[in-house]
């Protein structure tokens, strides 16, 4: 009988330690499933939270880029309202008989960022900026009545500036620069002198070398007159009246080109067409680059132009072309360093005034100087920018006073 209980007893337990066997693989399975969904599931919520995100952030990318166009535009109409007022400036200053020279965007930055600081309240209201009046009449531009006798109102200084986001506005006078195309009219000869007077410093001395490592070699003269033969009308090299001691047809600098191409033989397009010229390769397109243009009046403003350019036309038009500041860089300096704090100081009202300058330093400067220089400007570029949260987006062009466009591009 004892037997047989004990048999019972032993089943009995194999049978629970059966059951929790497989109550524990039950388990372990359930668990490996749950490690098994989460290893694949977890990749697939990631991607879909990034890729849900990376969506957001363009979107918002987006809707920042397009205000921040808005604000470029608004900068733009900004720079028509400065025109204007500039014009204001300058009927006053007649009035007066004083110097037009002042341009405003010289005298105050043309930026939100800064003009706001001008301004009480900022961009956005501060809570410090809502006041509150008691038994005070409501001033113009209350924002709320409270109740009787109780007024709130906010002081936000100058309206103007009231909107997120940033703008600025950038003048660079064109007639800074001599204009190539003047090449085609009968300034050719003037142009020509600046052009000269630009690459003739002996710092440049290496770029035309007969041993330079230039694919396409040429010397001073041969650059300038290849780039002549580019706007001028005629198949032959131009050889009027400068140094150039050789002629022939000027299309054969370009025969052995792949793929070949002529002259054009007509005005530039673009200043970066003159990179098409033979000889002008990335160097000499950085040296001429900051000094020529195809948009301006022809003539340089010598109120405006840099110092580079006041020693080409120094350079161009000296009457004694052996003079020692001619040949010595520190001479030249100093030349300049004067002429430039006197322009600072009293400004050029007329040409006159900046031969005289000249004079009063030892060179004298040819009257023929008035057919490429003059001591205004009228034709500007303005890069007007809008920022906002850090997205900028931008308007550049080039434009007269009387708001002709020669330029437009947009980025």
């Amino acid at each position: 009988m004892m037997k047989l209980l004990d048999k019972i007893k032993s089943s009995l337990s194999l049978r629970k330690c059966s059951e929790n066997e497989q109550k524990a693989k039950k388990r372990g399975f359930a668990l490996v499933l749950v490690l098994v969904m989460i290893a694949v599931m977890l990749p697939i919520v990631s991607d879909m939270n990034y890729e849900a995100k990376t969506e957001f952030d363009i979107a918002m990318n987006y809707k920042h880029k397009a205000e921040a166009q808005a604000l470029a535009s608004s900068a733009v109409n900004f720079a028509v309202v400065i025109f204007d007022l500039q014009k204001q400036v300058e009927s006053l200053l007649k009035q007066f008989d004083m110097s037009n020279q002042i341009e405003i965007w010289d005298i105050i930055p043309m930026d939100t960022a800064v003009l706001r600081t001008f301004t009480d309240a900022g961009p956005f209201v501060d809570i410090e900026d809502v006041v509150s009046k008691t038994d005070v009449d409501k001033p113009a531009g209350a924002a709320t009545n409270d109740e009787q006798g109780e007024h709130t109102y906010t002081e936000t200084g100058d309206p103007i500036f009231q909107f997120p986001g940033d703008f600025k506005v950038e003048f660079k006078s064109e007639d800074t620069k001599i204009n190539l195309n003047q090449l085609a009219y009968g300034t050719k000869s003037a142009i020509i002198k600046m052009l000269e007077a630009l690459i003739e410093p002996e710092f440049y001395d290496f770029i035309f070398l007969e041993n330079t490592s230039r694919k396409e070699y040429v010397d001073r003269e041969e650059l300038i007159q290849n780039i002549v033969d580019w706007v001028d009308m005629g198949d032959d090299k131009y050889t009027d009246g400068v140094k150039y001691l050789t002629g022939g047809d000027e299309q054969s600098n370009y025969d052995d080109f792949d793929p070949e191409y002529k002259v054009k033989n007509s005005k530039f397009d673009t200043i970066q067409e003159l990179m098409m010229v033979y000889g002008v390769d990335d160097l000499v397109f950085k040296i001429l680059e900051p000094h020529i243009t195809i948009y301006s009046t022809g003539k340089v403003n010598v109120n405006k132009a840099n110092h580079e350019m006041l020693e080409g036309l120094i350079r161009a038009y000296s009457v004694d072309k052996a003079l020692t500041v001619f040949y010595n860089e520190d001479a030249m300096r100093e030349l300049l360093g004067k002429i430039l704090a006197k322009r600072a100081q009293y400004g050029f009202s007329k040409l006159d005034d900046f031969v005289q300058a000249c004079a009063d330093e030892g060179v004298t400067l040819d009257r023929s100087i008035s057919e490429i220089a003059d001591t205004t400007g009228s034709v500007y570029r303005i890069k007007a920018l809008g920022i906002k949260e850090g997205i900028e987006s931008w308007v550049e062009m080039i434009v007269d006073r009387e708001g002709n466009i020669y330029y437009y591009r947009e980025g």
